[in-house]
């Protein structure tokens, strides 16, 4: 099982102001704001941190269940490199974010889990308007896995359970598999598992 989180970096930037007065205070805990703060891009690691907890968020909510808006529940340590971890209520994700130059992109799993194989797509949308962005990117999951999976791609087709959370539905195997899907601006990602 995984979470993800994209961030579009020009679309943040136009959209959000994270230097607003109180900002980082209600989202960040103090140790992630001395991150910010001690970054060479501060900007980015903002964003860094922000997909962190996202895809965290998802998979904590689809393990345990109930929405809720808690950033600072969710605490970030930044490791080597693009590793990272996020933990709440005694519960710990490894992250692998990965920092482009038009997103950046963060994959969350549990630490159990270990380095189990998953599928993981990113890309970019052209689609004008909400639904097609959304029919967009799913077909693109469902052909992205028939293709390793070897699948027909009319056996496989995404549905979501009674929380809204996608799943993956394939008919020949009557198997439901998770799956982590993100957009943000012209930039999607799917994972598969």
């Amino acid at each position: 099982m995984s979470g993800n989180d994209i961030v579009d970096r020009a679309t943040a930037a136009a959209e959000s102001n994270w230097k607003r007065k109180g900002f980082l205070e209600k989202i960040f805990t103090p140790q992630e704001q001395q991150y910010i703060h001690e970054a060479a891009s501060p900007g980015e690691m903002v964003w860094k941190l922000w997909s962190m907890k996202e895809s965290a968020y998802k998979i904590y909510t689809r393990q345990y269940g109930g929405r809720f808006f808690a950033p600072q529940k969710f605490n970030c340590k930044v490791l080597t490199g693009p590793e990272g971890k996020v933990e709440i209520n005694k519960v710990t994700y490894h992250t692998i974010t990965q920092l482009a130059e038009n997103y950046i992109y963060s994959i969350a799993r549990p630490v159990e889990q270990g380095k189990a194989s998953f599928v993981n797509c990113c890309f970019r949308i052209t689609e004008p308007g909400l639904r097609k962005q959304q029919e967009f990117i799913n077909e693109r999951m469902i052909l992205h896995y028939a293709m390793v999976s070897g699948k027909e791609r009319n056996d496989i087709e995404i549905i979501k359970d009674r929380n809204g959370i996608p799943l993956l539905y394939c008919s020949q195997d009557k198997l439901s598999i998770p799956v982590s899907i993100t957009h943000h601006g012209n930039y999607a990602a799917f994972t598969i598992y």
